[in-house]
Parts: structure tokens; sequence; C-alpha cells
């Protein structure tokens, strides 16, 4: 299949005008024109990533995070953006990104990390005004009340994760919560306004968790790459249907706990 249909494809799902003014989607490196039979699935375009790729003779890495956000001065094989971007063209694998499109979409990240946890009615944070049903972030309502412990249990089991970090009042109950996959702190304040009992996202910095647990707001860190790296199950059936081989490859998480 060649590279330009592929992304045609994905776009009906996931329109590239969906993702944030601050992102950088598409097609990153490579030949819209490049014929398709193999695509490697990876949360960060690491060198590992890109190493893997070339040891499996992959023509297109599809990664969530983009490897390339501001302007490049330089292309330098002694420097790791440099380095990556030349063994990518060198061994003819395109590079193409779906970051926040993929998270706001009607049936994107968000909406498929509630259907994991057995959610399948919700509303959105923040919509996005020209695509119906898209925006960032989810917030819910559970059928009955819980605790803060049981739902840590419910994330842990669920999506896989190790340890969550929470901040703020455990003894309280939860029943309507936010869920905002990544980083979504900066999104914290229009949350308390929904008058939520909990709100779930990752890489929450300290100043923020101590604003937003004075304001009486509990928050559950899920982490960033636990809360995305399911993007490659998302994304694989896609591929599937396409009849092309797909693999995958994470070399994450960044963060380690002992």
């Amino acid at each position: 299949m060649i590279t330009k249909d592929i992304i045609k494809e994905l776009e009906k799902s996931f329109p590239r005008e969906l993702a944030e003014e601050w992102d950088n989607v598409g097609l990153l490196v490579g030949n819209n024109k490049r014929e398709v039979k193999k695509i490697q699935l990876s949360l960060d375009a690491t060198e590992e990533a890109i190493d893997n790729a070339i040891k499996n003779e992959v023509d297109m890495l599809i990664t969530h995070h983009p490897m390339i956000f501001k302007g490049i001065k330089k292309i330098d094989y002694s420097e790791v953006l440099g380095r990556k971007i030349i063994k990518l063209i060198e061994n003819k694998i395109n590079l193409y990104t779906l970051h926040t499109n993929l998270d706001s979409a009607e049936e994107g990240l968000n909406t498929y990390l509630l259907k994991e946890l057995g959610i399948y009615e919700s509303k959105i944070i923040d919509e996005n005004i020209n695509f119906k049903d898209s925006g960032i972030g989810r917030v819910y309502k559970l059928k009955e009340k819980c605790s803060i412990d049981e739902y840590i249990y419910l994330l842990k089991s669920k999506l896989e994760i190790e340890n969550v970090k929470f901040i703020g009042n455990k003894e309280k109950e939860i029943k309507k919560i936010a869920f905002i996959n990544g980083s979504g702190m900066s999104y914290w304040r229009k949350v308390k306004k929904l008058d939520v009992d909990l709100f779930i996202t990752g890489d929450i910095g300290y100043h923020e968790a101590l604003d937003a647990k004075e304001s009486g707001l509990n928050l559950i860190d899920i982490g960033h790459f636990e809360g995305e790296r399911c993007f490659v199950k998302l994304l694989k059936t896609y591929f599937e249907k396409m009849n092309i081989d797909v693999i995958i490859y994470n070399d994450g998480p960044i963060f380690k706990t002992y």
C-alpha cells in the first residue's frame, strides 16, 4: 500500500486539523509515494525504536509523540536528533505521527482508554468546535460511588499500570471523574469547575499538584507513558484491516520505580 493512501485512511478517523496549534503531526520524514509493506508502532521515535525498525526492515514508523517539534537548524550525525533523521532517510523509513489529533478524535485515545475502564458514555472537557464529538479529555460518572483505593485498583488492573501517584483526600468517595491522557494538568482549573470528584492524568508537577490539592481537587497521576502506550493497540486494528504487517516496539517507560 502506498504511504499517502495509508495516511488518507488514518486521517478519515483522526483528521490532522484536530491537532492542537502547538503540535506537529503528519509525515515528518519520508516520501508519501513510498510503498509500505511493514509498519512499526512505537510511542516515541527513540534511537532504539528506529534501530529496531531498521533491523526488522520496516517501511514506516508510526509514533504518537512527534520526534520533531521545533525548527531544525542542522542535521548532524553526531547529535541524537540528526542521527535519527539520517538513519530514517538512509534506510528509507517513513516517520508519521498521530498525536493530539489521535487523543481528541471521537474514536481516539481518550475514548479507547475509557472503554478499557468499562466506560461507554462521557462528555468532552474541551470540545473542538470544528469536529463533532471530538476534543481534549472526557468526564464521566460511575454507576455507583466507590473509594479512591477501589478505583486505583481498577486503573492499575485494567490499564496494566504498576504504580500511580495520588494527591488529595483519600477518604472521599468518588463518582464523577475527569480523564485526560498524557499531560493534562493545564486543564485542571477547567476540570475543577466541572465539580468532579477525581481528575486522572499524567505528568503532574509539584506546584500544580499543590494548587489543585488546596482547591479541593483529588488527582491521580497514572504516568505519561503508562496512559498512552495503548495507542499501539488502537492503531494495530486499522492496519490489520489494510492487510499490512505490523510490529510493536516500545522502549519505555522513561521513569523507573524501585
